[in-house]
């Protein structure tokens, strides 16, 4: 797509979401000022550029689009979304180590679509999230990876357990060492129930996130700012795709883990 093509596309909301429209089938111009809720005089010299692109096509008075209109429709819509993403939040993402994240999935962020940042909670400020509780304990399976220990996270374990939910846990090598230190107890119970996995991840030279969290209802992502801090600023999504994109991001990590069994 040459730069005259992206400037004409992209720097004109009323051109974008022509042309989005378009993508759903042929549309009569009533249609289409009703839905895009622009007046006729505003939008026809935009249709008319678009037309002398030849990314659109205009017969019997209907709007279509052109063959080469309906292959860059269709890579665009993925670059909007991630735009989308990234723009929401620009401070968030621009201090965020994204290298945490596998290329593959990198490329495909637009899937975490309409999400939120969880802020810290200063009246919680030595405990843990409480939404963040809420989402793992309303679920009836839960897959967690963290990289950093907090003395609240073995009953955390241990209750979503006890409630009948499946839980599989990656721990880093330092937060599994805290557990079996000072959680022992806590530990052992967790491993012995028929609902759970206790996974630990070692690999050297691999950039880690803070947390993985994925439930059937939610995803959790918590990464590093630059400079190798978490300021307890969380990403929630819970629409189907990101839910996806975070269990393959768990699996991404699972899999280079080795399994802890009860001895």
């Amino acid at each position: 797509m040459n730069p005259g093509l992206l400037d004409l596309i992209l720097f004109s909301e009323k051109r974008k979401n022509f042309l989005l429209l378009l993508k759903e089938g042929p549309k009569d111009i009533e249609e289409i000022l009703e839905r895009l809720q622009v007046p006729r005089t505003a939008l026809l010299p935009q249709i008319k550029k678009l037309k002398e692109e030849e990314l659109v096509i205009h017969e019997d008075g209907m709007y279509r689009l052109s063959a080469i209109g309906v292959i860059i429709v269709e890579k665009m819509q993925p670059l909007l979304d991630t735009l989308a993403v990234f723009e929401k939040n620009e401070e968030f993402w621009a201090d965020r180590k994204l290298a945490s994240i596998p290329p593959k999935l990198v490329k495909r962020i637009n899937e975490l679509g309409d999400y939120r940042i969880i802020e810290p909670d200063l009246s919680h400020t030595f405990d843990l999230n409480p939404k963040f509780v809420e989402y793992l304990s309303n679920s009836s399976r839960t897959r967690i990876f963290f990289s950093y220990f907090h003395p609240q996270f073995p009953a955390l374990y241990l209750n979503l357990a006890r409630k009948g939910i499946e839980v599989s846990l990656v721990l880093s090598e330092a937060v599994y060492s805290r557990l079996i230190e000072d959680f022992k107890e806590e530990g052992k119970e967790f491993l012995k129930m028929e609902n759970t996995s206790l996974y630990i991840f070692g690999k050297k030279g691999v950039e880690i996130p803070v947390l993985i969290a994925v439930t059937d209802r939610i995803m959790v992502l918590g990464l590093f700012n630059e400079s190798g801090r978490f300021d307890r600023q969380y990403v929630r999504s819970s629409e189907p795709r990101a839910i996806k994109w975070g269990e393959e991001l768990f699996e991404y990590y699972r899999t280079m883990s080795r399994e802890i069994e009860i001895e």
